[in-house]
């Protein structure tokens, strides 16, 4: 946990052997640090053995005398990856808990077991350098940060350990299920264990590539910082140096802009950035991600697509595209904030002298009162309205450097 604990925390325990045994660590060490410990568990409502494995880590709190709680997840629909929805889905219960209850750190029971099964899965699909990076041992996502203790303990030490100290463990029948990937990946692992291809192995090749991926990583922020710009929230690259670069630091630069311009939960396909990238190195335009990419005045220019935005519309003060703020003289919730379009843009004179494609001033926001365009602060139409964006043009390039 660092050399400063926080004063509360909390830990994600599904009654499995992994969850349990960081449970029975986190215990005495949280009350020698005196850090106040909560455990929340998820029911995703999709086996009947839930039932026994929440009555398991209930009775492992009143052991403890923890504070236990519960969240319920009704949200699958039958469709797409039950699994990838269920993880979904359990990170943002727990993170919505975390934040009504001002908790602002969740223990995770991921081992190396963990990371050597993802990375195999990953192997499988063909994934790049990032993809094949090991497990941060901490992240933030959701606002919370997500600390991992164990990512370099395997499953059966902790069992062991949990065998040795008396404590009881459910093992989940769908880990003995081939309908789902990562059990067929533990199999095959078991078979190429005699081989050399070791949990120990994978995890230390994973750690490997993660240090590969932060010296790319740090190589695309120097190259930001050196041909890059955040204004009014538009990117603007300067098209030769960009030309020059090596394919993988052009694809991550452009995998940046798009991600962090759109804010999109998933990145684009890497097919769609490398056409992407091919069209502006030969001066074309393309639309990817909710964006608009194109070359003018050797700078590629990269901003929200007018039609991924024409039907955003939030108050004043609000948060608009999950980026913009407007802020105002006035505070009338019948002022909208939305894009300011095309037709009202050729009705503001000198709109050509604020240097900015006229796409990207049309996807730009607007102040509008009952049809009426009152404020665009992109075009300096009314001076009494701003335009602030959520982290300032920094967060750019700190993002870079972030995982």
């Amino acid at each position: 946990m660092g050399a400063n604990p926080p004063e509360r925390m909390a830990v994600a325990v599904s009654g499995g052997g992994d969850s349990v045994a960081l449970l029975a660590a986190l215990v005495p060490y949280c009350r020698d640090k005196d850090v106040e410990l909560h455990v929340i568990t998820v029911d995703h409502g999709l086996r009947e053995e839930a039932r026994d494995e929440i009555a398991l880590v209930t009775d492992l709190c009143i052991r403890w005398n923890l504070p236990h709680h519960v969240e319920y997840w009704v949200g699958w629909d039958g469709q797409g990856n039950l699994q990838a929805a269920a993880r979904d889905a359990r990170y943002e219960l727990i993170a919505n808990w975390a934040c009504a209850n001002r908790i602002g750190h969740i223990a995770v029971g991921h081992t190396a077991d963990d990371q050597a099964e993802t990375f195999v899965m990953r192997l499988a699909r063909g994934s790049g350098v990032d993809g094949l990076s090991a497990m941060a041992p901490r992240r933030i996502r959701h606002g919370i940060t997500w600390v991992r203790p164990f990512l370099e303990i395997e499953r059966m030490t902790l069992r062991d350990v949990l065998r040795d100290a008396g404590i009881n463990w459910c093992d989940d029948p769908s880990n003995l299920s081939h309908d789902f990937e990562r059990v067929r990946v533990r199999e095959a692992l078991a078979v190429l264990n005699p081989l050399g291809v070791t949990t120990g192995k994978l995890v230390e090749v994973a750690d490997h590539m993660a240090r590969a991926r932060d010296a790319l990583d740090w190589q695309t922020f120097l190259a930001a910082r050196e041909m890059a710009d955040v204004v009014h929230g538009v990117i603007s690259i300067d098209l030769a140096k960009f030309r020059l670069l090596p394919q993988e630091i052009a694809r991550r630069l452009m995998l940046h802009t798009l991600s962090w311009t759109s804010h999109s939960t998933y990145p684009p396909r890497k097919d769609a950035v490398a056409r992407t990238i091919s069209a502006v190195r030969g001066g074309g335009t393309a639309t990817l991600d909710g964006c608009h990419i194109c070359v003018e005045n050797g700078m590629i220019w990269v901003f929200r697509e007018l039609n991924a935005v024409k039907d955003i519309v939030s108050e004043v003060g609000d948060m608009w595209d999950d980026r913009w703020v407007i802020a105002g003289p006035e505070d009338d919730p019948d002022f909208e904030v939305r894009p300011l379009g095309y037709e009202a843009l050729a009705n503001i004179e000198g709109w050509r002298n604020f240097g900015l494609p006229r796409a990207a001033l049309a996807a730009s926001p607007a102040v509008w009162y009952e049809g009426r365009l009152v404020a665009a602060p992109f075009v300096g139409l009314d001076d009494e309205w701003s335009a602030e964006l959520d982290g300032g043009k920094d967060a750019f390039f700190a993002a870079l450097l972030s995982h």
